[in-house]
């Protein structure tokens, strides 16, 4: 079985680095995630024009992302809308449309973006959606989908009611010799953002599954450290994979190189001098601004809450 494994590995291997990768020619890293995450701070905080010129900035850099939890187009649609650039609030509307799939009802159930049904060009964005969710869908892999789902069934069951240690290190070990073949069939993690995957919306398959990635034991840990850095480089990953799989297996003797988790005190990380600066290399955000995020939604639930009696 062992042998079968590294031949596998070794085949895929090759294939792989002989593939002409997406996005070679651009470096996320150093040239677009940090000016997406100041944006979203500044967007968070009210500052429209200068989260619309710090995404400008990492638009001309490297081709728009639409990272979960982010997602630059709303936000530059928004922005724009904001500044009266109605005609390029319009035109990331329609990219949410045509490129990820998003329903004309998410602009009706937002404030802001509702108003730019009334932009000139908005009816035809309505004319075209039945056509454009037709060809956003052809491109979604409904098998993945359901293999994607599958593979964290299997993941969670050996982890809810009780851990087994035994069926866990086969699982574990299924899971990933089938997350390199996607790697490598797709030249990404599989993630909502990418049409092949597809959003949360389109059928009842759950595909997300970077849970995975804190389920990596160490001996495999520097073979996939070097995969993600190189997807999270590219923009073909999500950016905080590198940090999730480090530190989730330093959890073992509780000291971390990259503060992924809440509620850390400095003292438990690793030369914390230079956090800020090992977490920007592998395309993380700095600490200040994770623990900002964390507390904005915090605090945004909160408010939900109370609002509605809860």
């Amino acid at each position: 079985m062992k042998i079968k494994i590294l031949v596998f590995l070794l085949i895929s291997i090759v294939g792989f680095s002989q593939k002409k990768k997406i996005n070679e020619e651009y470096d996320y890293i150093n040239n677009y995630y940090q000016f997406v995450y100041q944006a979203n701070y500044e967007y968070l905080n009210g500052n429209y024009q200068k989260a619309y010129d710090l995404l400008k900035t990492a638009e001309k850099n490297c081709p728009l992302l639409n990272q979960t939890g982010i997602y630059e187009p709303k936000i530059l649609a928004e922005c724009a809308f904001r500044l009266g650039k109605k005609k390029e609030a319009l035109k990331y509307a329609t990219i949410l449309v045509k490129d990820y799939g998003f329903k004309l009802s998410f602009f009706e159930n937002d404030t802001i973006l509702n108003q730019i049904k009334n932009v000139k060009g908005w009816s035809k964005l309505e004319k075209k959606e039945p056509k454009f969710r037709k060809e956003y869908l052809s491109k979604v892999d409904f098998n993945l989908r359901k293999e994607l789902n599958q593979m964290k069934i299997d993941d969670q069951s050996v982890r809810t009611n009780g851990y087994d240690e035994q069926k866990a290190k086969v699982i574990d070990s299924i899971n990933q010799l089938k997350l390199y073949r996607i790697v490598v069939d797709y030249d990404f993690f599989p993630e909502y953002s990418f049409n092949q995957v597809g959003n949360y919306n389109v059928d009842n398959y759950d595909p997300e599954i970077s849970v995975l990635v804190m389920h990596i034991r160490s001996n495999k840990a520097d073979f996939w450290k070097s995969i993600l850095l190189d997807l999270i480089r590219r923009g073909r990953a999500p950016a905080r994979l590198y940090g999730d799989l480090s530190d989730s297996i330093l959890r073992i003797n509780g000291v971390f190189d990259y503060g992924i988790y809440q509620n850390v005190g400095k003292e438990k990380i690793n030369d914390y001098e230079n956090l800020d600066k090992r977490r920007i290399a592998v395309g993380l955000p700095t600490l200040a601004y994770q623990n900002f995020v964390y507390e904005y939604w915090q605090r945004e639930f909160e408010k939900y809450k109370e609002q509605n009696g809860n």
